[in-house]
């Protein structure tokens, strides 16, 4: 009888556990904001966990962790500076390493990747000239959020007031985009597990944007924001990292048994691991 060598032996990985925020100082205590997926994720058997980011302390209410093969480890809550982050992934395994969070959460880890698939855009650290022709507009953010209301920009004028008026630090890196009209209604979120998209109530992404997908690999979980044009093109509006985005259009029990549970058990586009 011949044996496999184990260096070729596919092994089947440990399931993915989920964390949570607690309130603070509180930390058997959920976050409100996030209690109906935490509650969900509990009720289904997933493995749960719940973090205090103001002491370090972790509490795990279910399927304590094997500490001589710690299961990995995927955070759902707040958005976390690279600072919280890196204490985050020394406190636990994260299944999503610092590096490639910051990939999909600032736009600077993705736009290049995906650029002939979005708005066009650049990335400013002081207000420099731009083409301000008559009728074109500029949408102005950061490098993950936006600052609201007067982030359409149509002179430069108005991006010069625009970085006294937010007193932006010096080299504060701004992301300018060409501000495009989008066919209301259309805009839809996509979670993306290991190369697979997917979306709310049979949602499919466009194949004019599966190689977005194909561009952003290896990244395990992120976000796709997708809309149309009022032409009927499908344009990707912005990349996220799956952690910190919220479900928008999703319900807690369809993101729970579609996109946790793809997690939880590894499927979703999941190569084969080998032992080394």
């Amino acid at each position: 009888m011949t044996t496999q060598p184990v260096s070729q032996r596919e092994f089947k990985p440990k399931p993915m556990q989920f964390i949570y925020p607690c309130l603070p100082y509180q930390p058997r205590t959920v976050d409100p904001m996030w209690a109906p997926e935490y509650e969900w994720a509990r009720a289904q058997g997933l493995a749960t966990r719940l973090v205090d980011m103001d002491n370090d302390r972790v509490w795990i209410p279910t399927l304590a962790s094997n500490t001589a093969q710690p299961a990995p480890v995927l955070y759902r809550g707040w958005m976390l500076t690279a600072a919280e982050y890196d204490q985050l992934a020394r406190l636990l395994p994260l299944a999503v390493p610092p590096a490639e969070y910051l990939s999909s959460h600032q736009a600077t880890g993705w736009y290049e990747a995906v650029a002939t698939h979005t708005f066009p855009s650049c990335f400013l650290t002081e207000p420099v000239a731009l083409d301000c022709a008559v009728g074109r507009r500029y949408f102005v953010k950061g490098l993950v959020k936006s600052f609201g209301a007067d982030s359409v920009l149509t002179s430069q004028q108005q991006l010069a007031d625009f970085w006294q008026l937010q007193e932006l630090p010096v080299s504060t890196t701004l992301f300018v985009r060409d501000f495009v009209d989008l066919k209301p209604g259309s805009e839809r979120r996509f979670f993306v597990v290991r190369g697979q998209a997917l979306g709310s109530a049979g949602a499919v992404l466009p194949e004019a944007l599966q190689a977005a997908v194909a561009a952003l690999q290896p990244r395990l979980f992120y976000s796709l924001d997708v809309a149309e044009t009022l032409t009927g093109q499908p344009v990707l509006v912005e990349v996220g990292d799956g952690q910190v985005s919220d479900l928008k259009e999703w319900s807690v029990a369809e993101f729970g048994s579609r996109v946790l549970r793809t997690l939880a058990e590894g499927g979703a586009g999941k190569m084969p691991h080998t032992v080394v």
